[in-house]
């Protein structure tokens, strides 16, 4: 049974982190989730008239086609065309957010394309560059027509690209499969704006600076990461969490012996089988009980 108190909550608490780290002002900005059929969206001028402290209660719930459920249709907020307009286009897309941040929204006002420069960037949004969409009437369908447009482009050259924009004075759309991962896609988007702008304020054209990005990772790269690479080499010695001393072995090592072999080997001696030791001593013992 879907938990409705539980994604309002959802909602209310992106909306504090929004305005807490500077994604958002108190202008605008709007914040929507979809279960199944129905859509969940805070009210309007939630920034304006409650500085983004909104109640639970205060999200409307309504249908694929904005037909209301819970709460007041009228007060939906002004920009919903754009987000229902991106659910009925992207079926796997769960969540919503539209917001300012700061240094996004600088890029947007010199209508230039945010690369991806940051490992954060190139991982989660993709290599592809953060672009502008036209300007537009904020809220009209038009603007709502030309983020999905822009949307679909970034799909055709990546089918797993974040689906994120910049509107030129305006602020950003970026959609995902959960409420998390859209908030993820703006965060890293406006950090990767700030390094490119404080790259740019510390340096300038200074001839000794080397602006390069130097290789062109992609999310392909970082995937093929050996995430489990062994940090010991086999045979180092050292204390355990319980103090005792012992010897590193790999695990590449312990796949391929029986525990007898990896027990003698941790204390140091050499990977022999336990029953040949125990024939060894067995027959040392016999000559000396028949030498009496």
């Amino acid at each position: 049974m879907v938990d409705v108190k539980k994604i309002r909550k959802s909602i209310c608490e992106v909306a504090a982190y929004l305005i807490n780290k500077d994604l958002t002002d108190l202008s605008g900005g709007n914040i929507s989730v979809r279960d199944k059929n129905k859509i969940y969206i805070n009210e309007r001028l939630s920034g304006p008239n409650y500085q983004w402290k909104i109640e639970e209660d205060s999200i409307i719930v309504t249908d694929i086609c904005k037909m209301p459920l819970i709460g007041d249709e009228g007060l939906i907020t002004r920009e919903a065309s754009t987000h229902y307009l991106i659910y009925q286009t992207f079926p796997e897309i769960n969540a919503i957010i539209h917001c300012h941040p700061l240094f996004m929204m600088v890029f947007g006002a010199a209508h230039m394309d945010i690369p991806s420069v940051t490992e954060g960037s190139r991982v989660i949004l993709g290599d592809q560059p953060i672009t502008n969409v036209e300007e537009s009437i904020p809220s009209s369908q038009d603007q709502a027509e030309k983020v999905v447009d822009n949307f679909k482009k970034r799909r055709e050259k990546d089918s797993n690209a974040a689906l994120i924009c910049n509107i030129p004075f305006h602020g950003m759309f970026t959609a995902g499969a959960n409420l998390n991962d859209a908030l993820v896609y703006a965060d890293i988007a406006n950090n990767c704006a700030k390094l490119l702008i404080y790259r740019q304020l510390m340096f300038g054209n200074d001839p000794a600076a080397d602006l390069s990005i130097r290789k062109h990772f992609t999310r392909e790269d970082f995937s093929t990461m050996d995430i489990f690479k062994e940090v010991c080499k086999p045979g180092y010695v050292y204390e355990d969490a319980f103090g005792q001393k012992t010897k590193y072995i790999s695990p590449e090592f312990k796949q391929n012996k029986s525990d007898n072999e990896i027990n003698f080997t941790a204390n140091g001696l050499n990977s022999i089988n336990k029953d040949k030791i125990v024939s060894i001593v067995t027959e040392i013992l016999a000559k000396l009980l028949n030498s009496k």
